[in-house]
């Protein structure tokens, strides 16, 4: 485009608007309209004040995505193409320099327009790539773990595939497996493994907890053991993988035609390398005498051992096996770094997953053992995503249209607070001065239920109305209809609570009513 754009705005917002429209390679001008709030301009405004200024020389106007007044009006007054732009100034760059990228509209905010469109290309990358490597599978450092439908496809030519572990999985009913399992494969999980107990065997629940997945979901399964009487079990119920075997246990599966893990110790003999070099060649040894045990498909997991045991070394021990072995199919474990540390999962992850790229990773097995850890498995996902995209376009994981930022932005968007407005109006320091006075109608009891806010109006000791909502808006819109609420000291307090509940929700957080969040 080699006209300007005009963005139209708001008195408090000019400053703003300026700012980020200078961040953009795209010339634009700004016209700022005798008003104090853009979701305030009529249609009948911004038809006079357009007609007040020259403009010629520009393309079009986009307005505040927030305003609701009728732009087909607009421009059939002033000659111009009008669409909503961005409902934040902050996205106002993003906008304008992916303006060829997407289908302007006079209802929805541009900046919604551009998500999904982003979100819509994200996801035709991710698939083409995929169709790429297909073309490849059979190339010998690919391979299959699973039959049929429910087979994935791994190895050099695709991205690192996601497993995740039910822990402690025999002590679990078959109800809880499932549960577990499906809230895994809707997180992007894309092998289910089982895991047992390091304490005892417990041979004896494979069966079931195979045919408990197995009847339930077309996906491979995989066991964590490293017990002999495990593994032989699970090979008898057509295990898909298995994860793990060593020094101690490798002479006893010979002609083994299920993919197998390897980690580079050998109980039996004491034998526990620490060193890079030395861990990664005694695992090169166990991937020669797999061979000649006549192992069909092997992978190597040098083992990544928690921070402040041996972290950084082990992390070396992935980049010496790569070296000695550039085809050869490498798993990595996350849990024993991410489990074992009191810090949020989401950076962790994101710089663990990035590191697995580097490394060639091929299968990376994470568990949310933990409150703390609840929801790992999509963000090892994403992660993976995230460097899926970053490896096709050559660029850092940076500015690719999705991300792992939760709590934290890639931007402020705020308004600016002019403190002249105190010289004309009265400015009062707020303190809690007022005691709680009870409703009539009752009070509320609320809580949050999995991906729903509960709001329960008690009239004494006895519940009257259960409300469920995803949104706090609904909740409080719910009750307002109903009209549950006559204090207004009430109603101010519930939609305290009912946010922080939506809060809570979305950020994983714990919910009790009148506890604070942060």
């Amino acid at each position: 485009m080699s006209k300007k754009i005009l963005l139209v705005t708001a008195e408090l917002a000019e400053k703003l608007v300026w700012r980020y429209a200078a961040e953009s390679a795209l010339a634009s001008d700004v016209k700022v309209l005798p008003i104090s709030v853009a979701s305030f301009m009529t249609s009948e405004l911004l038809i006079n004040e357009l007609k007040k200024i020259k403009l010629n020389g520009l393309s079009m106007i986009l307005v505040p995505g927030l305003v609701r007044s009728d732009l087909k009006s607009v421009e059939k007054e002033i000659g111009l193409p009008t669409f909503k732009g961005p409902k934040y100034a902050a996205d106002i760059p993003l906008v304008l320099d992916n303006l060829d990228r997407i289908e302007l509209s006079k209802e929805k905010p541009a900046c919604e327009l551009l998500n999904s469109e982003i979100k819509a290309s994200i996801g035709k990358q991710i698939k083409m790539a995929e169709e790429v490597a297909k073309e490849k599978l059979s190339e010998p450092h690919n391979f299959l773990i699973g039959n049929g439908k429910a087979a994935v496809a791994a190895g050099k030519d695709f991205p690192p595939r996601v497993i995740g572990e039910i822990a402690d999985a025999p002590l679990l009913s078959d109800e809880k497996i499932i549960e577990v399992a499906r809230r895994y494969l809707e997180s992007g999980a894309e092998i289910i493994d089982i895991g047992m107990l390091a304490d005892r065997e417990m041979a004896d629940e494979i069966p079931r907890l195979v045919s408990t997945l197995r009847d339930n979901f077309e996906v491979p399964i995989s066991i964590d053991t490293f017990n002999k009487a495990e593994i032989k079990k699970a090979i008898e119920c057509e295990i898909d993988l298995i994860l793990s075997i060593n020094g101690a246990t490798i002479d006893e599966f010979q002609n083994l035609d299920v993919p197998a893990v390897l980690v580079p110790i050998d109980p039996k003999r004491g034998h526990y390398p620490r060193a890079p070099t030395e861990k990664a060649e005694y695992l090169m040894k166990l991937v020669g005498k797999s061979e000649k045990l006549g192992y069909e498909r092997v992978i190597a997991d040098p083992i990544l051992e928690p921070v402040n045991r041996g972290f950084a070394e082990s992390l070396l021990s992935f980049y010496e096996l790569r070296g000695l072995n550039p085809e050869l199919p490498i798993l990595m474990g996350v849990g024993n770094v991410i489990e074992l540390y009191d810090a949020d999962s989401i950076g962790m992850t994101a710089l663990l997953v990035g590191a697995a790229s580097e490394l060639g990773v091929n299968l990376v097995l994470t568990v949310e053992a933990s409150d703390k850890t609840r929801g790992n498995v999509a963000e090892v996902r994403k992660a993976r995503e995230m460097m899926t995209i970053s490896k096709l376009r050559s660029t850092v994981p940076k500015d690719l249209g999705l991300d792992l930022l939760v709590l934290k932005e890639k931007r402020k968007v705020f308004d600016l607070y002019n403190k002249n407005v105190e010289k004309m109006a009265k400015a009062i320091h707020a303190s809690a001065k007022r005691k709680f006075k009870l409703d009539p109608k009752g009070f509320f009891k609320i809580f949050v239920d999995k991906s729903e806010i509960v709001a329960i109006l008690y009239a004494g000791r006895d519940p009257q109305i259960v409300i469920r909502g995803k949104t706090a808006q609904e909740i409080c819109d719910e009750i307002i209809e109903r009209g549950l609420i006559d204090e207004i000291e009430h109603a101010a307090y519930l939609g305290r609570e009912l946010q922080k509940a939506e809060i809570a929700m979305k950020s994983g957080r714990s919910y009790l009513q009148e506890k604070e969040l942060f």
